[in-house]
């Protein structure tokens, strides 16, 4: 009953505009998203009685979903999902705990999407594929420099419930500066990590400019590679999720970033290209003569970066023509 896919990220690459597009579809069970299993779950040996009283972030959390979920329960009864909300919560986390989260897929592809786990290190990988050796892999990518910023953001919003603009710039560089958030935009590191384990056909990369500019195209490319009806039509395409705003950045921010993840993207290119172009262009255009203006157009794919990209040889991928980059990991890489 364990998953026949997993998305295990990257946080801030369109994860949950994904979830909510497969889990459209009439062929896919996808009971929840970040399920955290692999993570944090795995570690957590709490009898599910003391979760009430815990103190711990994860209790906190674990009661604020319950509330909403008992809260939904009592607007929309349902036995089934009565019974398997109380699996979810009340039962000890283990390998058998995350198989039943699975069990109501009644024949359909089931999966599940976690953001955390492309930062997951290769032991814990090993355990995942000991669990489901044939699951296919998804991994949505986004240009880091965006990608940290954007967690960046989140952070402020989900725990700070301040601005970023609060903070002087030596505080904000730090926290940007965390090693959660290199490890999360260390794409590398998360396709050697899973690739040890999970052969290249396996793996669907995504890019983010692919669900902006191509999104019907995407998740039929990513519909085939799950074995399902690709010609459904998905109803949420154009809606975007948890989108920002503000649709700036501040320019001494991206200009930092850039000399951070440079060296990252620019081995990202050369796997790639495409898309990771692009992102190149960006690192070094900051990098080498960056805006004067103390705010940027964000996502980058939005400023004028874009088009003096497009304009030039960089883009001479067939992007112009508007053809879907994202599809296996297999098909995508640049030939070496």
């Amino acid at each position: 009953m364990f998953p026949d896919f997993i998305g295990i990220g990257a946080q801030k690459a369109g994860t949950t505009w994904l979830h909510r597009n497969l889990q459209a579809h009439p062929q896919l069970y996808m009971p929840r998203k970040e399920v955290h299993y692999f993570d944090r779950k795995i570690r957590d040996r709490t009898n599910p009685v003391s979760r009430f009283f815990g103190k711990r972030d994860i209790d906190v959390q674990w009661r604020r979903q319950v509330r909403r979920t008992a809260a939904q329960l009592v607007r929309k009864p349902s036995v089934r999902d009565l019974v398997w909300n109380f699996n979810y919560y009340m039962r000890p986390y283990n390998d058998r705990w995350y198989g039943s989260v699975f069990e109501p897929k009644d024949g359909r592809v089931a999966g599940e999407i976690t953001p955390a786990y492309s930062a997951l290190d290769r032991e814990r990988v090993a355990h995942v594929h000991d669990l489901v050796p044939d699951a296919k892999i998804i991994f949505m990518m986004r240009n880091p420099i965006e990608r940290a910023w954007s967690q960046t953001v989140m952070s402020f919003d989900k725990v700070e419930k301040g601005s970023f603009s609060s903070v002087s710039e030596e505080d904000l560089f730090k926290r940007i500066g965390r090693n959660s958030t290199y490890k999360l935009s260390n794409y590398l590191r998360t396709f050697e990590n899973w690739g040890a384990f999970y052969p290249a056909e396996r793996f669907f990369v995504g890019f983010l400019e692919d669900s902006h500019f191509l999104p019907v195209e995407l998740l039929r490319s990513m519909y085939s590679f799950l074995d399902v009806d690709p010609s459904f039509d998905p109803p949420l395409t154009e809606k975007k999720i948890h989108a920002r705003s503000a649709g700036t950045m501040p320019t001494k921010v991206a200009v930092h970033l850039a000399h951070n993840f440079r060296e990252e993207i620019s081995r990202l290119e050369e796997r790639f290209g495409g898309y990771a172009s692009f992102w190149l262009y960006c690192a070094d255009r900051l990098i080498e003569d960056p805006p004067e203006e103390e705010e940027m157009t964000y996502p980058l794919f939005e400023s004028s970066f874009w088009e003096e990209w497009a304009a030039g040889p960089g883009s001479s991928t067939g992007l112009g023509s508007r053809q879907v980059q994202s599809g296996p990991l297999a098909s995508i890489q640049v030939a070496t």
